[in-house]
């Protein structure tokens, strides 16, 4: 499929300048169809026959399958889960963490991990990542380590800026367990979850999935002693057991055929795109934040309240984020193209 090709599969982008992805990603018409193609069956022939549950079984078998083989880990150490946000906090609960503990993050990190960490009991300690170099990130974080640190917990790709953090050089450098919070880089840039203990992410953001879906990868399942527990601890006896709930069989579906339409040549249209984006950015006058050669997501400012400025600029078909710190984000994907990019230079330069 080329990229024309595979954009027309997502019909929101034949009207808009879709560049938020990194909250909740486009939807294709694939995805829909098989969303509503496994609700039918369940509105005609009811949902609790034999066959029914067998072939959801089947359902979520294929797609724990895929989810590992996406980030290269072995399937047993793959937990399918609702979002990034329930990976984190089965990780965190489940390592049993209390106050003699510490906990080294990052000052930049989604409420999807740092309330977690925060509500865990133990003492955190915040990396100061933000307004410095992507070069220090490594040297701030072990600045941060202390015998008594027990996990560092970290983002792969930063939300606010999409700074990539260098996790193997962390893990290296700490010996420490390693969590990550993977929501802003799977789909978006090649992944390798082995680099981490733990490794979370979402289905809906740059896999362009349904809401509700994400995995977690799990390197030693007997390192968790789990707080929450479901009916996959009752059958389960690898990292599955972990399992709080599973994703509805819509759900299910919508993902695997989401995964269906992941292009292999994905990753390297999005790098050119993004580099693309911060030139036009740059070139309008604005103040970009988001250093060369990092993510997919760009950070910049413009003057004036941000929560206006994205919604005037939905009114001009273009969709960004507005940032609690008061900077814009654009979400590059491999379904943008170089119209988009200009047609948000032309908005950002009006509304400067």
């Amino acid at each position: 499929m080329t990229p024309a090709e595979a954009r027309g599969t997502f019909p929101a982008l034949a009207k808009l300048v879709y560049l938020n992805a990194g909250s909740i990603g486009p939807l294709a018409v694939p995805t829909v169809e098989a969303m509503r193609a496994q609700e039918s069956k369940g509105l005609e022939r009811g949902r609790g026959s034999a066959s029914a549950f067998l072939e959801v079984f089947a359902l979520g078998i294929g797609l724990r399958r895929r989810l590992a083989a996406l980030v290269g880990v072995p399937v047993e150490s793959m937990v399918p889960t609702g979002s990034t946000t329930e990976g984190c906090n089965i990780v965190i609960t489940g390592l049993r963490l209390g106050p003699d503990d510490e906990v080294v993050t990052t000052d930049a990190e989604h409420p999807g991990l740092l309330r977690p960490l925060l509500a865990s009991g133990a003492r955190v300690r915040q990396a100061r990542v933000m307004g410095r170099p992507a070069a220090e990130a490594l040297d701030a974080v072990l600045t941060e380590v202390t015998p008594s640190t027990r996990l560092v917990a970290i983002s792969h790709v930063l939300w606010r800026n999409g700074q990539v953090l260098p996790l193997a050089e962390i893990k290296r450098a700490t010996g420490l367990p390693l969590l990550v919070d993977g929501a802003q880089a799977v789909g978006a840039i090649p992944v390798e979850a082995k680099v981490a203990d733990y490794y979370a992410f979402s289905g809906q953001k740059w896999l362009c999935g349904p809401e509700g879906t994400g995995g977690l990868y799990v390197a030693d399942p007997a390192s968790l002693q789990p707080r929450m527990q479901g009916f996959a601890a009752e059958v389960a006896t690898d990292a599955l057991r972990l399992a709080i709930t599973l994703p509805p069989p819509a759900s299910l579906a919508g993902l695997t055929a989401a995964l269906d339409q992941l292009p292999d040549w994905g990753f390297t249209r999005a790098v050119e795109l993004v580099g693309h984006c911060r030139a036009l950015l740059l070139e309008s006058g604005v103040e970009v934040r988001t250093e060369p050669g990092q993510g997919t997501l760009i950070s910049f400012r413009l003057l004036g309240d941000p929560v206006a400025i994205e919604q005037q600029a939905e009114q001009r078909g273009v969709i960004i984020r507005s940032l609690p710190d008061g900077w814009l984000r654009a979400s590059v994907g491999r379904w943008n193209d170089h119209d988009d990019l200009e047609r948000l230079g032309a908005v950002v330069r009006e509304l400067s």
